[in-house]
Parts: structure tokens; sequence; C-alpha cells
């Protein structure tokens, strides 16, 4: 079982208002940066890559345990969201709900309310998503979108320690994954993951590595979006 995100509550007081208030205020208008959407072969180890990207831009990522993480700990502390006027606290506890019981529920109810919700993110900016579908859900012109292929150097290791594979179970477990990743987005989006169209950028880490493979990034960045003053 991996750690839990230290960033959750910073994330639950800062940010949860914003995911259902007026995302068309002038003041959410004017702060709006375009998302960096991470897609990722899971022998990449594309954490490590996101959390250098986060630290250089000072952007919160979220993937879908962190999404579950922020719904549990709303539930066992629900004055953390009494900020929230009734309207856009009733949808949060909807979200909630649904993804707490995304394993009990049909997927689909659960892909629905992903979508809406990656597409809020997206909305919102200034923050790092990575995978299920969310370059395919965000369109091509409001977001980086990255593919990450190839195992860097010290990848098994990391591999093992984010995951707590075995040794002898991680090539069975990274097959697996990559195998319901791609059945994940044919199913929901009719793409292929693995199709080098569907992204901006695909960088190999075989000869890269994560750090060099963050700077990259945040080099294509800036040349797809002159325009925005990003850190890092």
């Amino acid at each position: 079982m991996r750690v839990r995100n230290p960033n959750v509550q910073r994330i639950i007081e800062t940010q949860v208002k914003s995911w259902f208030g007026d995302l068309t205020s002038p003041e959410v208008q004017r702060q709006w940066k375009p998302p960096i959407l991470l897609s990722r072969e899971r022998g990449t180890v594309a954490e490590e890559v996101t959390e250098r990207l986060s630290s250089k831009l000072g952007w919160p990522s979220y993937d879908k345990e962190l999404i579950i993480q922020i719904a549990e700990a709303a539930k066992e502390n629900p004055k953390r969201v009494e900020f929230l006027d009734e309207k856009s606290r009733e949808i949060f506890w909807e979200y909630t709900e649904v993804f707490l019981r995304s394993a009990k529920v049909l997927q689909d109810e659960y892909v629905l309310y992903l979508k809406r919700f990656i597409r809020t993110l997206g909305r919102i900016g200034g923050c790092i998503i990575v995978g299920r579908g969310a370059n395919f859900i965000i369109e091509p012109d409001k977001a980086l979108r990255v593919r990450l292929i190839g195992r860097p150097e010290g990848w098994k290791e990391a591999f093992i320690r984010r995951y707590e594979v075995r040794e002898g179970e991680v090539e069975r477990v990274i097959e697996e994954w990559n195998r319901e990743q791609r059945q994940f987005i044919r199913k929901y989006f009719g793409a292929d993951p693995f199709d080098p169209h569907n992204y901006d950028v695909v960088i190999n880490l075989d000869h890269l590595g994560w750090e060099k493979a963050s700077e990259l990034i945040l080099m294509a960045y800036r040349l797809k979006f002159p325009s925005v003053n990003i850190a890092g």
C-alpha cells in the first residue's frame, strides 16, 4: 500500500472550493495555466517525473490514488468542506461517494464522474494529471500531452519501493497494468494509448532518466504555450 500523500489536506483546504466554484470568474481565468497530462507505460515509474515537475512548478499533481485519498479524507472530517456553499457541497459529496464506491459500482458510472472531475481540473489548470485518459478528455490545445515510455536506470528498485511488488512479480505486474490501461482507454475513449499521435511529446526514458525528462517536458511546455509564465 502506498503512503498517503501529505498534500491531501492542503489540496482539500485550498482547492476543493475552486473545483466546484465559478470557473468563469475573472480571477480564475486570469490565473489559468494549461495543465500537463502525463500518460505512461508502467515501467517508467512516472511518479518520479511527476514529483520533479510538481516541485519545479509548485503545481499539485493528481492521479487516481490521490483523488480517492481526497474523498476519504473529506469523508473522515466533513468540516473540511463546510466552506462550500450548499449546492457545491452537495455536488462534492456526490463525487466523493462515487470515487469511494468505485470498486463496487459499475465502472461506467465511475468513469463518467472521473471525466467530469478531470475536465474541472483542466479548467482550473496549473496542475499535473497522471493517467486515467486525461489527454483524451481535455482539448489538445488546452494542455501539454506527454507520453513516457522506457525504463530508466533504477526503475525496478523504484517500482518495487512504490508499489510493494515482489521482485519476481515485477514483469508480470507491469504487463498486466499496461494491458489494463490499453483496454480501459479503448473501451472508454475508442483510442490506443500506445499511439504516438495522441500526444504532443513522447519521451523514451531508456537513456534520459527522470530528471532530464522533467526538463524536456518544461521545454516543450514553453514552446507550446510561449505566453504562459511558469517557474522551473
